[in-house]
């Protein structure tokens, strides 16, 4: 075997390896796209994102991100992350843990949950899906069941909204699909679209004359989750894709893409029976929060509730009374109602439920009163002051504080 040979043999392996490598990239492209949009997702409301770090169990959280694109994170308060990727949010939270809370903090972000997609017009089932990365047309029709056979050949149009911008172009089948991207699939003749929070998302028969309370009536209602005062369609207006607000009296245009938001919600919890997640609506009050919660238990506390309540950059909890609005997003909570406790020589003894402006003298009366051996002028109460337990002397009109224990002494003449 000459050199010459050897030589040969070495370069002609070589340039094999090298054509394979090139050969596996390109028919690997789900992979390269796929490290493509791990790296380039922009983050934003409805995402579920988890965060690690090492060797701190109080700081590994998940959090959904909220609509003004924030979480609420241990140590560092509220965090605006909505436009971030992966990457450069775990970039931040390592700087900012660094600034004086964790020595050299290894961090770890990755999306839990993604937002959804859309998919509407002439497919076999309309609706929203989970986003998944590598997502495609092709693969979000399929995912929708298909076209139908009305479907117009070769016509789907994807809905993009950027910086509050809605634009729409004409889909291919291999177009990358982003979260809250609407694709609708068209039919040959004139429709328009309902999506979001209906029973029924589809494209539906246009009629001139046509209203937006109509056309939600055709896509089966409003569900349970829907925004219910304010409704927006997408509409094509001088070539170009634009959002605009529509009322229920409001005529639709042919094509228009009616989008039904999901409503604002509060949460319920406490001494209610019935604790969870309620559709806000404006003018809502305390009192019908909780009844839609199915109302008070028998040991709440009926004078004042607790609200917890974020702005921008904090979370404030305020004692509301029942007749007091609340905001969206509120967090209502019922605490058990406030006691104070009777014993000794009255008819009923027992714990009773406390109310302000409570004297001595009522006290006795809801315990059935005193009885003949009663001692009414030595009456005492026991009550916590400085996180000891104090005996007090007091006459029948002082006032009494939630958790006294009142004493009616026997008399021995």
């Amino acid at each position: 075997m000459t050199l010459m040979f050897i030589i040969h043999r070495i370069w002609h392996r070589r340039q094999m390896l090298l054509l394979g490598l090139t050969l596996w990239l390109v028919i690997s492209p789900c992979y390269a796209s796929s490290v493509t949009s791990h790296e380039s997702y922009r983050l934003g409301a409805n995402d579920l994102v988890h965060i690690q770090v090492y060797g701190n169990d109080d700081l590994n959280v998940e959090r959904k991100i909220d609509g003004d694109g924030n979480i609420h994170y241990p140590l560092l308060g509220v965090l605006s992350v909505a436009g971030k990727t992966v990457r450069e949010l775990q970039e931040d939270l390592t700087a900012r843990l660094a600034g004086g809370y964790v020595r050299m903090p290894k961090v770890t972000v990755y999306v839990v949950k993604y937002r959804n997609f859309y998919v509407s017009g002439e497919v076999k089932s309309a609706g929203g899906y989970a986003y998944e990365e590598g997502m495609t047309v092709h693969k979000a029709i399929s995912m929708a069941g298909g076209p139908t056979l009305k479907a117009e050949q070769g016509s789907i149009k994807l809905t993009r909204v950027a910086g509050g911008m809605a634009e729409t172009k004409v889909a291919t089948p291999e177009m990358a699909v982003l979260p809250e991207d609407i694709i609708v699939v068209e039919a040959d003749n004139h429709k328009f679209y309902a999506s979001g929070e209906v029973k029924n998302p589809s494209g539906y028969p246009y009629k001139e004359g046509l209203t937006v309370h109509q056309a939600i009536a055709m896509a089966g209602g409003l569900t349970e989750k829907a925004e219910r005062e304010r409704f927006q369609a997408l509409r094509q207006l001088n070539g170009h894709e634009e959002k605009v607000a529509v009322g229920l009296d409001s005529l639709v245009l042919p094509d228009d893409i009616i989008v039904i938001a999901e409503g604002q919600r509060i949460f319920v919890s406490g001494e209610v029976k019935i604790p969870g997640r309620y559709l806000y609506e404006k003018g809502m009050t305390v009192h019908k929060a909780v009844s839609l919660a199915g109302g008070w238990t028998e040991k709440a506390d009926k004078t004042e509730v607790k609200v917890t309540r974020s702005n921008s950059t904090v979370v404030e909890m305020t004692v509301l009374e029942v007749d007091m609005p609340v905001m969206a997003e509120d967090v209502i909570i019922v605490a058990q109602a406030k006691r104070f406790y009777v014993n000794g020589e009255v008819k009923r003894s027992g714990d009773f439920p406390y109310e302000k402006g409570l004297t001595v003298h009522k006290a006795v009366t809801m315990a059935g009163g005193f009885t003949d051996k009663a001692a009414k002028s030595s009456t005492k109460v026991l009550r916590i002051v400085g996180g000891k337990e104090h005996t007090i002397e007091v006459s029948l009109d002082a006032l009494v504080l939630p958790e006294d224990i009142i004493v009616v002494p026997q008399r021995f003449f």
